[in-house]
């Protein structure tokens, strides 16, 4: 029986629209309290309004009949709101509505009905604007459940029509007709609201879903791309030896290569296995970093012997470019990884001398309150502010849109970026276009006596 109501009303439910139709169900029994509310407030102004105009024993049955039956309808739709998932549950609360909302309608319009017939011109056209408002709040609210708008308005009105024309003249008659055509308007417009609103809850659920498919194959793709990093972390090391014998073998080899063409070709070999190696463990290192193999091993030690071997690495590469290197001595104990601290080090001294061509490029260092500052400064080409933003993401590289893997890959901001964020740097950067760069970050001071940093090479 509910189905073929269901169908009268264009309601039909079934497996594909289940989704839908459950909440447009919920969404009916959520309003209930706003609508039971309102219902009671104008059947109690109504009482008030004609108190002195028509029977007050018709008022009080009229009132009270509505009220049992909004309490009996609060009641079960409170108690049971939440068991609705099946198909059969849906078709049942779909027929208890369609019912219940039948019961109220015609509670309000048999009201209406002998109100008009009780009562004189003026009182009839105050019951009238009552009745006409009721009828405009049913068809904003209602459209969530389009067969409450269609029972309801058809069900309070056209008693109304009756009404009007079992007096006979013609001012009545024309009341009747206007209802009619009002009627008809909001049938009319409910029936929009009420496509609107199924068509942006299906859209609704739709996106829904799309989220959680996209969150699984967000999680998916993350476990994959942990168990690539856990894979090359754990094999590092033996992805490393044969790069390194090889760049190996090419020193021994160059030994034996007496003419100038056969020098040549070991030279681009010396690159192109430098460059090889370059990569390789800048790649290493970021699968370590995400697969966590790199734990932070904090410990106290002097900043002098690192400075100073930075210094004389570094020195060379820059002489070749025509810089000038600056490292400030800092015969200073700090607190951190002296491993992963010389590991960020590195990568900025080396991206400063690669985007330095005429200048200096210098790693100075202040004890401030609290610890010690470290700058990374350059007189290179500088970093656009639209650009600043992202230097830290992997692949990166400001003007290096082809990328040419002679310039690296891209990784070693990224990488001093998790590195900060594992030691706790607080590094800051600002740059000025064709001015330079500056890279700053604090060590912490030592607070106890601590021993010798215990992190070794974890490739």
């Amino acid at each position: 029986m509910w189905a073929a109501l269901a169908r009268l009303f264009s309601f039909e439910i079934n497996g594909g629209n289940l989704a839908v139709r459950v909440e447009q169900i919920r969404e009916r029994l959520r309003s209930y309290p706003e609508l039971i509310v309102s219902q009671l407030l104008v059947a109690a102004m109504l009482v008030a309004l004609l108190w002195n105009a028509m029977d007050r024993s018709i008022l009080l049955w009229w009132g009270g009949v509505l009220f049992v039956e909004l309490m009996l309808e609060a009641y079960y739709a409170w108690r049971d709101v939440g068991a609705i998932s099946t198909l059969e549950e849906c078709r049942y609360w779909c027929g208890r509505l369609i019912l219940s909302v039948a019961l109220a309608a015609v509670i309000w319009g048999v009201g209406g009905f002998l109100m008009l017939a009780s009562t004189g011109i003026t009182y009839q056209a105050l019951v009238l604007c009552v009745f006409l408002g009721l009828g405009a709040g049913a068809a904003t609210s209602n459209p969530v459940f389009p067969p409450s708008l269609y029972i309801f308005i058809t069900l309070m009105t056209w008693p109304l029509v009756l009404a009007c024309m079992m007096f006979g003249d013609r001012d009545h008659m024309i009341l009747a007709g206007l209802l009619m055509v009002y009627w008809g308007f909001l049938l009319k417009a409910g029936r929009e609201l009420g496509g609107t609103f199924e068509l942006s809850l299906q859209r609704a659920l739709e996106n829904e879903s799309l989220v959680g498919q996209l969150t699984e194959e967000k999680q998916r793709a993350e476990q994959a791309s942990q168990v690539k990093s856990r894979f090359l972390a754990a094999a590092s090391h033996d992805l490393r030896q044969p790069v390194h014998a090889l760049a190996l073998l090419v020193e021994a080899l160059k030994i034996h290569v007496q003419d100038e063409a056969g020098r040549n070709i070991c030279h681009k070999v010396e690159i192109s296995v430098e460059a090889l190696s370059n990569m390789l463990n800048t790649l290493l290192d970021v699968s370590r970093l995400d697969a966590g193999a790199i734990k932070p091993c904090l410990a106290t030690f002097s900043l002098k012997q690192l400075l100073n071997r930075l210094h004389d690495e570094f020195e060379v590469f820059a002489i070749k470019q025509g810089l000038t290197l600056e490292v400030s001595g800092c015969d200073v104990k700090v607190h951190t990884d002296a491993m992963l601290l010389e590991l960020v080090l590195r990568n900025l001294l080396s991206n400063a001398l690669r985007h330095t061509h005429q200048g200096s490029v210098s790693l100075l260092c202040r004890q401030i309150e609290g610890g010690v500052q470290l700058v990374v400064q350059d007189t290179g080409v500088g970093i656009a502010p639209e650009f600043l933003p992202h230097i830290f993401e992997e692949y990166y590289q400001v003007g290096n849109q082809q990328r040419d893997r002679r310039r690296g890959l891209g990784l070693g901001l990224s990488i001093v970026k998790r590195l900060d964020q594992l030691l706790g740097l607080h590094l800051q950067v600002s740059s000025v276009p064709d001015v330079g760069t500056n890279f700053v970050m604090v060590i912490p001071l030592p607070q106890a006596d601590d021993g010798v940093s215990a992190l070794g090479n974890q490739g």
